[in-house]
C-alpha cells in the first residue's frame, strides 16, 4: 500500500499557481472567442442598416420630415404652349415659331419678305428685322451679308415654277404674286423650286451663325402626276449642308381649296403647307431650347397691326394666350 507523502506549503503553492494559470489562459481564449460571432454580427448589422438607408425611398420611412425636405418638381402644368398644326394664315403661326426658336433683339433677315405678311401680328421692336425681295434687289442666293452675322433668316420662295409661255399665267402665277424668284435656272417644275430651295438654303448657311436659326415655308405638290414630297426632300438636302432640323410646323388652310375643271382626281388635294425650322450646328451640341423667350398675345392684335401686346418673359413664366 502507498502512502502518499504530505505536501509541504511551497509545492502546494505551485501547484495551486499553476491550476490558476492554466483556467486564467482557458478562460481569456474563450471570451475572446466567443466575442468574435458577436463583433461579426455587429459589422453585418451595421453594414445591412447602410444599405438599406441608400436604398431607401426619400418619401417612405420618415413620414411628415422626409415630404417636407423633398424637393418639388420645377415648372407648372399649363397646356398653353405651342402646337405642331395650326388652321389659319401664316400670321397666325410665324410669331408662335419665332417665339420657341428666336430671341427677341435677334438679328432677322427674311430675305423674301414681299408685302411683310409674315410679320403681321409681331411687334416692331421685338427684333432687328433686315426685309428684303428682288424688287428691292436682293437676290435670296446672293445675299449682301457677311459670314456669319446673322441670328436667323427666314424663306418663303414660290412653291410652282412658271418655266415661261401661258403655264399657271392668271391662276396661279406664285412668281408674280411673291416678286421673289428670278426663273434663270436651266431646270423646270419641280426641280426648278428645289433648285431655288437648295440655293437658298447653301447661302443662308454661309450668312448664319453657328446656332443661327433658318425658317423655311414650303408645300408639297403632285407634279407631273407623281407625288413630290419636297419637305422631305429639302430636310435631306439641308442635313448635308450641316443643317440640323428641329421642328416642322403644319399650317391648314381655312376653307375648301377648289379647281377650275375637273375630269378624275388621282391624289388629295393639297391644303397645308409646313414651316420648317433648322439650326446650324457645327459641333454636336443640341437645342435645349430658349432661356429668354418673346411672350406674345395674339388675341390682343386681331387686326394685325404690328403692336400688339407682347413682351419677352423667363422661360419659366411664358405663356401663349
Amino acid at each position: 500500500m502507498r502512502v502518499s507523502r504530505p505536501l509541504d506549503l511551497q509545492e502546494k503553492s505551485t501547484r495551486k499557481s499553476r491550476v490558476l494559470t492554466y483556467f486564467g489562459c482557458v478562460g481569456v481564449f474563450g471570451y475572446y472567442l466567443l466575442r468574435i460571432p458577436s463583433n461579426l454580427s455587429i459589422v453585418l448589422v451595421i453594414m445591412s442598416k447602410h444599405v438599406a438607408e441608400s436604398q431607401r425611398d426619400p418619401s417612405q420611412g420618415k413620414g411628415k420630415e422626409a415630404r417636407a425636405k423633398r424637393k418639388s418638381p420645377r415648372g407648372k402644368p399649363t397646356n398653353e404652349l405651342v402646337f405642331s398644326a395650326y388652321s389659319g394664315t401664316n400670321d397666325d403661326v410665324f410669331p408662335y415659331i419665332l417665339s420657341l426658336y428666336v430671341k427677341p433683339g435677334s438679328k432677322v433677315a427674311d430675305v423674301t419678305y414681299g408685302k411683310g405678311v409674315f410679320w403681321r401680328r409681331v411687334p416692331k421692336d421685338a427684333y432687328e428685322l433686315l426685309p428684303s425681295d428682288l424688287v428691292n434687289g436682293v437676290d435670296c442666293r446672293r445675299l449682301p451679308y457677311s459670314d456669319s452675322s446673322l441670328d436667323c433668316v427666314v424663306f418663303d420662295p414660290p412653291y410652282m415654277h412658271t418655266p415661261g409661255g401661258t403655264a399657271h399665267v392668271n391662276h396661279q402665277n406664285y412668281e408674280n404674286y411673291y416678286q421673289n424668284n428670278v426663273a434663270q435656272s436651266t431646270k423646270k417644275y419641280h426641280e426648278a423650286v428645289l433648285d431655288l430651295y437648295f440655293e437658298a438654303g447653301r447661302e443662308a448657311f454661309r450668312v448664319l451663325r453657328d446656332g443661327g436659326v433658318y425658317i423655311v415655308k414650303c408645300q408639297d405638290e403632285v407634279c407631273a402626276n407623281r407625288q413630290r414630297l419636297t419637305h422631305v426632300e429639302i430636310i435631306n438636302e439641308f442635313n448635308g449642308y450641316g443643317f440640323q432640323v428641329e421642328d416642322l410646323f403644319v399650317l391648314v388652310r381655312n376653307g375648301k381649296p377648289g379647281v377650275s375643271r375637273i375630269l378624275k382626281q388621282a391624289h388629295a388635294r393639297k391644303n397645308h403647307s409646313y414651316f420648317l425650322v433648322f439650326v446650324k450646328m457645327k459641333s454636336k451640341k443640341r437645342w435645349t431650347g430658349l432661356d429668354f423667350r418673346l411672350h406674345v398675345d395674339l388675341q390682343s392684335n386681331p387686326n394685325g397691326n404690328g403692336n400688339g401686346k407682347t413682351k419677352p418673359k423667363n422661360e419659366e413664366q411664358t405663356s401663349f394666350l
